[in-house]
């Protein structure tokens, strides 16, 4: 960290940590009179990273500072806004501020961590500004894919910020309230918003986003006209399209199955906060055997092509209860999010060998975004009349693009933050925002129940592992660097030869170190080994295994021009 707080105590700073080098994993954090505000706490997917499937932002900084940190505010449900709590609440330990939906929804993970009981959770309430410390916070609602997303509107006495969170803005949603529009255009007009961090996922998509409304048309219209077994793959949190897909269901008289956990867990917390109502039309995957393929609709998980969620055990026909066969269908009713493009191509693949189609959003209208298309972006812009702009949510294409656009309609100011930047926001004048200094930030994989640095040596071993295999040596000896017994030696994923040949040759080569080393026991530098005490036996066992060691990788790299990963173990005794 480069950063000396004690200098800008009295500043106002803006600090994103996740969220402004990728599309996920947004954590956000606000400092004034030296206190600190956190918008969000999400995850990311993890890539390239054996083991770890999901990523958190490093927040080494937040814990240098928390005993001045206010409350952590939650946007909306997605879980790149809210699944990294239960992982890293505990190196925080302040406040959780967010809707009703979102504290149930909260409430059904934490219980997975034994958290429900020791984690505040606190409901906003939209018609109330919520305040704290030196910021005092008013809820404005924006539409999105999830109902209750709230935008906040960050007061201070030196000038307000808009942290618009996820939004787009969407005539006619399916579920929750349209945009209020016209309060952030009277802030507007009043020159009140003197900055916003802004949503700059769909920057570079021209045009407008369409409507969740309009959806439904053509997904009605293909379902309708299908037979055989249909699924539809979907965000688990997209409550807008669960209830889309839902209503379609029930208007062209198929019964619906919920496949995939965590969809279940959130209808579950969708009807106990009043936007699923009891639907007879639901039955149990276990069901379908009593029911026709025609009359049977899945709404299933996994539409990124994760390994454990239920669209690619479909593709593979190895779903305990759901079985997809030749003309059935799957629609993809979502975008492909950067990174997973391969997991996702995979999983086509599986399904058109198969034979059973697949529908995505490249070729049919099965997908709208909840995120602004230019033309929104460009009226956020003109409405809120922000003499400052800092795009977040989004890789760097997508934040610069958002910031062109700023530009375009005669912002003052804008930049172009990443992930541990500080920027310092001057609100008397605004081009004198900048940037000045940074702190730690990075990411941390989650390994099953625990966190690690995506640098660890942890994961260089599993690429390692992956790449290149294993070899596991071990052999004893006496205190004349006799070998006692044969050299054990097995080798995992290291070539594709006769595994015996190479083992054999491993001993071998192992035989004539040892015997190299043991010769000059009587007139070398070994010669006093008799003589001591077992903690030079460590020793001598290290220099044997690293001749090992330079031998075997020499073996490896001209068998298969690589090096495997080495674990050996000598023993005198």
């Amino acid at each position: 960290m480069n950063l000396n707080l004690i200098k800008y105590k009295d500043d106002f700073l803006f600090i994103p940590l996740g969220g402004s080098n990728e599309i996920g994993m947004n954590l956000n954090l606000y400092h004034y009179k030296g206190k600190w505000l956190m918008v969000d706490c999400g995850v990311g997917f993890a890539y390239d990273s054996p083991g770890i499937d999901m990523m958190t932002p490093d927040i080494s900084f937040i814990k240098n500072i928390k005993k001045d940190l206010l409350a952590i505010i939650i946007t909306h449900i997605h879980e790149d806004h809210i699944g990294a709590i239960q992982y890293l609440w505990n190196d925080i330990g302040v406040d959780v501020y967010t809707t009703e939906l979102a504290k149930n929804f909260l409430l059904t993970k934490l219980v997975e961590f034994d958290l429900h009981k020791k984690i505040p959770i606190k409901i906003v309430n939209s018609k109330k500004d919520l305040k704290l410390g030196p910021f005092n916070i008013e809820f404005l609602g924006l539409t999105h894919s999830v109902p209750e997303m709230q935008a906040l509107y960050i007061k201070t006495n030196q000038g307000n910020i808009l942290h618009t969170g996820d939004w787009k803005f969407d005539p006619n949603p399916v579920i929750g309230e349209i945009s209020q529009k016209d309060k952030i255009n009277q802030y507007g007009i009043d020159k009140k918003i003197d900055a916003i961090i802004c949503d700059s996922t769909n920057a570079t998509t021209e045009g407008h986003s369409k409507s969740e409304g309009e959806l439904y048309y053509s997904l009605k219209k293909i379902i309708a006209n299908r037979k055989g077994l249909i699924g539809v793959t979907t965000f688990a949190s997209n409550i807008a399209r669960i209830s889309t897909i839902a209503r379609i269901a029930d208007e062209v008289n198929r019964k619906i199955v919920l496949a995939g956990f965590s969809l279940r867990r959130l209808y579950e917390v969708g009807k106990k906060s009043g936007y699923f109502k009891d639907n007879n039309n639901i039955i149990s995957d276990k069901e379908i055997k009593f029911y026709d393929k025609n009359e049977i609709l899945i709404i299933c998980t996994g539409c990124q092509g994760e390994p454990l969620a239920a669209t690619r055990k479909i593709a593979n026909d190895c779903h305990p209860t759901i079985r997809f066969s030749k003309g059935d269908l799957m629609i993809f009713s979502s975008k492909i999010i950067p990174g997973n493009e391969k997991k996702i191509y995979e999983v086509y693949d599986i399904f058109a060998k198969r034979q059973i189609d697949v529908i995505t959003e490249k070729d049919h209208f099965v997908h709208v975004s909840g995120h602004p298309y230019k033309d929104e972006l460009i009226e956020m812009y003109q409405i809120a009349q922000p003499k400052i702009a800092i795009p977040v949510h989004g890789e760097f294409i997508h934040t610069k693009v958002n910031a062109e656009i700023a530009k375009s309609q005669n912002v003052e100011k804008t930049i172009q933050p990443e992930n541990g930047m500080v920027i310092k926001i001057d609100f008397k004048e605004p081009k004198k925002s900048s940037q000045i200094g940074s702190v730690i930030s990075g990411y941390l994989g989650v390994d099953g129940k625990n966190l690690i640095s995506l640098d660890s040596l942890i994961i260089k071993q599993r690429r390692k592992l992956a790449y290149a295999g294993i070899v596991v040596i071990s052999a004893n000896l006496n205190k004349s660097l006799k070998l006692l017994d044969k050299p054990y030696v097995k080798a995992f994923g290291s070539y594709d030869i006769e595994q015996e040949f190479v083992e054999d040759m491993i001993i071998d080569e192992i035989t004539k170190i040892i015997k190299n080393f043991s010769r000059s026991n009587g007139n070398s530098k070994f010669n006093f080994i008799k003589k001591i005490g077992s903690s030079q036996y460590n020793k001598i066992s290290n220099q044997i295994e690293k001749a090992i060691l330079v031998a075997i990788n020499k073996i490896f790299k001209d068998i298969m021009g690589k090096k495997p990963f080495c674990d050996i173990k000598i023993w005198i005794s």
